[in-house]
């Protein structure tokens, strides 16, 4: 199956739909493909190779939404806070007779205090996995796999807005197994490691 011409994008991203294994080459992406990915990933088991080119500011755009980030609650902890508590109290009471040991218990009172409090921090997590490849690789492919229907999508479209829908571009889908296992042994030369695919 080939299509050449403007808008080749339902064409690729029709295939993606109902697959439950996607592995995707593609050098840039842009915002929409990767909200685009996100909820694929929902669906299918994704995995993206991709550029760190932080020289394209839309692909810099799409990493950064790909970055879920998630809230991390850390417990408490009452004997620290308790023991701060009671550091900064004493250092006031013996800070009537001497100011010095204010100055000297405060501050050690404080810090047991603030570690002892319960904290959020937020961590990037990326719902999928992503291979980030240095832009020195010189990744220049266009390819996705779905081992499921064997298949294996080829052309020149860059998974963005502009490849997808408003370039001239063109696209092939190889059906084959032995296409299939050849895609799979590019990834895995190309990432120096195997991409799992269940059978």
């Amino acid at each position: 199956m080939l299509r050449c011409g403007r808008g080749v994008g339902d064409f690729i991203l029709g295939e993606l739909n109902g697959a439950n294994r996607i592995i995707i080459i593609t050098p840039w992406l842009s915002p929409e493909t990767a909200r685009l990915l996100r909820s694929l990933a929902k669906k299918a088991s994704v995995t993206l190779v991709t550029t760190d080119d932080d020289e394209n500011t839309s692909h810099v755009k799409a990493l950064e939404l790909l970055r879920e980030r998630v809230v991390v609650k850390t417990p408490g902890n009452t004997g620290l806070v308790f023991t701060g508590l009671f550091l900064i109290l004493v250092s006031a009471v013996l800070a009537v007779r001497v100011s010095a040991w204010f100055l000297l218990i405060a501050p050690a009172g404080g810090v047991l205090l603030a570690r002892g409090l319960p904290r959020e921090r937020q961590v990037p997590k990326t719902p999928f996995d992503v291979i980030i490849l240095p832009k020195t690789t010189n990744l220049h492919a266009k390819l996705v796999i779905i081992p499921g229907k064997n298949l294996v999508g080829v052309g020149s479209a860059n998974l963005t807005s502009s490849g997808l829908h408003n370039n001239i571009e063109c696209w092939v889908w190889l059906s084959g197994v032995d296409y299939m296992r050849e895609a799979l042994d590019f990834v895995t030369s190309l990432t120096g490691r195997a991409i799992t695919v269940e059978s």
